[in-house]
């Protein structure tokens, strides 16, 4: 039986939103799993666009890169004269950038030249590469910090590794577009070389048109691992660097293609027609490489938002019972291992979301706490026993969970309504009481049965090995 479009739509809705949240790589597997992912990391990174309001910062980026493009392209231009190529860089930015397709590189590359003649000599040279070297230092820490709010990162780089890692992109990125602009124009060259026609082949060809493509997508996986003040995998950086790059080269050949435009501002605004087309470009360039970094976000946490309603909408018993199975893996295994919070979401098969808010629960109870382990690469945060192993209850468990927090309101309700009261306590006292005779520490996880009822992917298996090894 045919359903009408609106059924169809909000099944669809439905899938997407809450369904497809379901699939885990516990129970799918093969070319489903990585049509989900992308389903899972297509809906994430549009979602947490729109909820972060990235276009108002797309806008804010594009106020901050004007006021900072001439001391810019003044520090290209600098690097470009001491390899004596800022002519060939001048002209194939004004040929292959969409913005410059007015001219409007070359007045940028002429304020660039005036900026570096007026700081050539004496103490205005200094103050001249101070300044310089500062309005790019607060365009990079804006870009952080809407970058940092993305991977939700509450704190930035410290002072000292603001000033090397800033200094370390003042460097790269320029050489990275001279390099970019380098290729292209000796792959320009080569393709369309009458000596050489003879002695390329169609795979050559095809391989020196692609490399600029490539290059730029290079430049946006750079800037999606190196910016943020978070540990973004290669592989995430790559996928979004390679949406970005090619969604900003469709960009560019749409903005080439629609010359008409500028005719247009030409006709009405003359040489001032420059400066609305340079925002359109900068704020639709900054929307392109905004939206590829919440997607690297995405694909890197999709596991986070596994369940998520369900999460959000987990009965006060079940989400006691999780309370119980967390402590439970914890204290039984100390002090032989120990656990991280992804070695617990992965073994017990939590989602990641859910198992972060009970331990976090349960740190705050103070049934378990942290610890910071040095494994010779980074930091590790690990979770070990808060209280006693050999004392500590399951009754005791969920009375300290009772006794945390505040009771002490306008009101003393208890005494309002005694009776009741009185029946909450009594109910809870039975339930703490069944359990004052088991220790937390008695709950054995059997490893091989959670093996055999997950499904689980080679990456789980791995971390399942290291961490499930029995002793």
């Amino acid at each position: 039986m045919a359903r009408n479009p609106i059924t169809l739509f909000k099944l669809a809705v439905r899938f997407i939103t809450y369904d497809v949240w379901r699939m885990t790589a516990d129970n799918v597997s093969g070319t489903l799993r990585y049509l989900i992912s992308v389903v899972k990391a297509l809906f994430l990174s549009v979602r947490f666009f729109v909820s972060d309001r990235m276009m108002e910062k797309a806008s804010a980026l594009t106020y901050y890169t004007l006021l900072s493009i001439v001391p810019l392209f003044a520090l290209i231009l600098g690097i470009a004269k001491g390899f004596n190529v800022q002519d060939a860089l001048e002209q194939t930015l004004a040929n292959g950038t969409a913005a410059t397709s007015d001219g409007t590189i070359h007045y940028i590359f002429s304020f660039a030249n005036s900026y570096l003649e007026h700081s050539k000599t004496g103490v205005i040279m200094g103050i001249g590469i101070v300044m310089l070297l500062w309005v790019i230092y607060s365009l990079i820490g804006n870009i952080e910090a809407v970058f940092n709010q993305i991977w939700q990162q509450k704190e930035g780089r410290s002072t000292v590794r603001k000033v090397t890692d800033y200094l370390s992109i003042m460097i790269v990125i320029p050489i990275l577009i001279f390099l970019v602009c380098g290729l292209q124009i000796a792959s320009h060259t080569i393709v369309n070389s009458e000596y050489l026609e003879g002695f390329l082949s169609d795979t050559l060809r095809w391989v020196f048109k692609w490399i600029p493509i490539l290059l730029i997508i290079i430049v946006f996986t750079f800037i999606y691992i190196v910016i943020p003040n978070a540990k973004v995998k290669f592989t995430n950086a790559l996928i979004a660097g390679t949406v970005a790059g090619v969604g900003f080269i469709i960009f560019q050949n749409l903005y080439l293609s629609g010359q008409i435009w500028v005719s247009k501002y030409s006709a009405i605004y003359g040489s001032f027609a420059a400066l609305p087309l340079l925002l359109l470009w900068l704020q639709m360039s900054w929307v392109i490489c905004l939206y590829g970094a919440e997607l690297s976000f995405a694909a890197q946490n999709m596991r986070n938002f596994e369940f998520e309603k369900d999460t959000q909408n987990i009965s006060r018993r079940y989400y006691d019972f999780l309370c119980v199975v967390v402590s439970g893996l914890i204290y039984s295994e100390f002090p032989n291992r120990k656990f991280t919070a992804e070695e617990i979401s992965v073994i017990l098969h939590l989602p990641s979301k859910l198992s972060a808010n009970i331990i976090s629960h349960l740190r705050d109870v103070e049934v378990i706490n942290e610890t910071i382990d040095s494994n010779g690469i980074g930091q590790e945060h690990i979770w070990t026993p808060g209280k006693p192993v050999g004392e500590y209850t399951i009754g005791q468990l969920f009375e300290d969970a009772d006794m945390h927090g505040s009771s002490d309101f306008r009101f003393d309700y208890t005494k309002i309504f005694d009776r009741e009261w009185q029946a909450i306590v009594e109910m809870r006292t039975a339930g703490k009481e069944a359990g004052q005779h088991i220790l937390v520490r008695d709950l054995k996880l059997d490893y091989d049965k959670l093996e055999k009822l997950c499904n689980t992917s080679r990456s789980r298996k791995q971390i399942f090995k290291k961490f499930s090894m029995k002793a």
